[in-house]
């Protein structure tokens, strides 16, 4: 059944863009872009306006049976289409053959971005919206506007500011006019259609310097990058394309556990970097004004001559959740190709900058580019999953998981190499020496097995300079450590559990460095408790000492020697001297040995270790030994 549909285009503008202005008689039209006061910045000079579109069904109308419907309107310019007057709310169009509605022509010269948008959760299903341009006095093909693959995860604050559904931005350049065009259906359109113009001034970039290749036409930023570390790619950071600020602030993830691979889907055209930091500003506009997220939806963006631009704020250094793919957003890096990637295929330079920026964050989350996953997704727009688990590749493309061509066939062919060439940028491959470390340090100070939390962030510490000898003095000063140790320390000397004040005070002097075990059970041993456990006599004290400290009998001569001293010295002299003698520190390095090398401690190390531990302690030991090149080698032949 053919309909007779109103279309009523009902012009506002948001941003502080004046009224409608003058109409030309074949156009719509929208306010030109106001220009920016000064001081202002590139941000501040991008416009959103909004047209509110309304299909509704009217009577049926009469139509030639003879006439054969087609799947689009007719491709001649509409000259039939009614003039519109801007004292007008609607115009009323004729449907076209196929059940199709055409607006009438609406003026983009101040407009290089564009999107629909509707009411959140409207049934779209059949709306079948298609845009076509106008350039030079032509009018282009035809394009389809799908609904958008992108929506926010459930319970983050993108999904609690999301105003609208909507399609994708479109990037239409220098096109000076544009047509909708809907599927007629009885129901008519859903309410609260909304037709996105995004316009901003194109400028060169002013804190980069851009250099071009004669030979290769390609443009590369040299500087305006971030300087972290020798891995650490170069990046264009916000305020060199002209990012505004969040309007909320974006959840952050507990880490990165993959990358999904996008591409804009606009066209390839653009011919300056400052022409693509004009589109990645629209689209920022686009997400934020018309859909309502806390800011671009990518984490990341790469131009066509391999320019990675930083995306969502934050995105460099925090797992920030961005809005690129529904459901499988949390814990993933989104990196989109600047472009339409379904025919055409992505530079070298792309490429290479797609994977150096996805090898280098998911390397500081331990994450192999190569490896795969089980993710679990709830529900997402477009998801092909909901409230299940999912084995992927940690590096995918956007249609592994949405119902949607992005990244195209093109764009989707390199995550093979993608993932090949992240893996070489990774950090990754020290994590074959950094894991085992982690892990046989746990089982060396703690005791115990690595914690997954634990095993990761310290691998991660690891990764970005840490050094196995300062992660060992992390774990001896921890809380589990303290509290081990003087639980330890008092069931060995004096047979018996802490008091909870000294449980309290001892433990919170380890912590805080302001005491090492050693002097724990230098204490312990000088104390009455212990002499009097010991027999309560100087020469039993002597004799238990050379028992509990020295691991051996004390001759006749030696409680001679010493047991005076406990009147004359004191205990607290005769304690040290017993732990400070050589004899205890050949006894300390051999155990340390042991411990952290599974050896006993060879000739060379007798020599050189125990003035070391006389003089610094027995931490100083551990250091000493847990950066080894040997403890290295062990660490990973006991964890493969």
């Amino acid at each position: 059944m053919l309909l007779n549909v109103v279309v009523a285009l009902v012009l506002t503008a948001t941003l502080g863009v004046p009224g409608v202005g003058a109409a030309r008689p074949e156009h719509v039209v929208v306010p030109a872009v106001a220009s920016a006061p000064t001081g202002t910045t590139v941000a501040d000079e991008t416009t959103v306006q909004e047209v509110d579109l309304t299909v509704t069904a009217e009577p049926q109308t009469r139509v030639d049976p003879d006439v054969a419907p087609t799947q689009t309107p007719d491709s001649a310019p509409p000259e039939e289409a009614t003039e519109v007057d801007p004292g007008e709310d609607a115009v009323v169009a004729d449907v076209q053959a196929g059940d199709r509605v055409v607006t009438p022509p609406v003026d983009t010269d101040a407009v290089q971005t564009i999107g629909v948008t509707w009411p959140e959760g409207a049934d779209v299903d059949g709306l079948g919206a298609q845009v076509r341009t106008q350039t030079d006095g032509e009018w282009g093909d035809w394009v389809e506007l799908d609904p958008s693959d992108s929506s926010a995860d459930a319970g983050t604050a993108d999904a609690e500011h999301e105003l609208r559904g909507g399609t994708d931005a479109i990037w239409i350049g220098d096109a000076t006019a544009l047509q909708l065009s809907f599927a007629a259906t009885p129901e008519g359109g859903p309410e609260g259609m909304s037709l996105s113009l995004i316009g901003s001034p194109e400028v060169a970039p002013s804190d980069a310097t851009v250099t071009q290749s004669a030979s290769s036409g390609s443009a590369v930023v040299r500087s305006a990058v971030l300087a972290t570390d020798a891995v650490a790619p170069q990046v264009i950071l916000r305020g060199a394309w002209g990012a505004r600020p969040q309007s909320c602030r974006p959840d952050v993830a507990a880490n990165l556990v993959g990358a999904v691979v996008h591409h804009t889907a606009g066209p390839n055209s653009y011919s300056s970097v400052g022409a693509a930091m004009q589109q990645i500003r629209n689209d920022q506009a686009y997400h934020m004004d018309s859909r309502g997220w806390c800011d671009l939806g990518y984490n990341f963006v790469v131009d066509k001559w391999g320019n990675l631009y930083e995306g969502r704020a934050d995105s460099l250094m925090n797992p920030v959740i961005g809005v690129h793919a529904g459901g499988f957003n949390t814990g993933t890096v989104g990196v989109s190709m600047l472009g339409d990637y379904s025919n055409v295929a992505p530079s070298g330079a792309m490429v290479a900058s797609v994977a150096q920026i996805i090898g280098w964050r998911l390397g500081q989350y331990l994450v192999d580019p190569l490896g795969r996953m089980d993710y679990y997704t709830g529900a997402g727009e477009n998801s092909r999953y909901t409230n299940q688990w999912v084995n992927l590749p940690r590096v995918f493309g956007h249609r592994d998981v949405a119902y949607t061509a992005c990244p195209g066939n093109q764009g989707y062919s390199t995550l093979g190499i993608i993932r090949q060439q992240a893996a070489a940028a990774s950090s990754a491959p020290a994590f074959g020496v950094v894991r085992p470390v982690v892990k046989q340090l746990y089982k060396d100070v703690l005791g115990r097995e690595a914690d997954p939390g634990g095993l990761e962030g310290w691998s991660r510490a690891m990764v970005q300079g840490m050094s196995p000898a300062q992660v060992a003095t992390a774990l001896a000063t921890s809380t589990e450590y303290a509290y081990a140790t003087v639980a330890r320390d008092y069931d060995d000397v004096l047979g018996r559990a802490p008091d909870p004040q000294g449980l309290s005070t001892w433990t919170s002097a380890i912590m805080q460095g302001q005491m090492r075990s050693e002097d724990l059970r230098i204490w312990l041993f000088g104390s009455v408790e212990y002499y009097n456990i010991s027999g309560e006599t100087d020469n039993t004290y002597v004799a238990a000492l050379y028992r509990d400290v020295l691991g051996r009998k004390a001759g006749s001569g030696d409680v001679a020697f010493w047991a005076p001293l406990v009147r004359s010295a004191g205990k607290d002299a005769v304690v040290r001297g017993f732990w400070k003698s050589g004899e205890s520190a050949n006894l300390r390095v051999e155990a340390a040995y042991q411990r952290f090398l599974g050896r006993s401690a060879d000739p060379a190390g007798m020599a050189t270790w125990p003035p070391v531990l006389l003089a610094r302690g027995e931490g100083e030991l551990r250091s000493q030994l847990v950066g080894s090149v040997e403890y290295r080698n062990r660490s990973v032949a006991n964890n493969p």
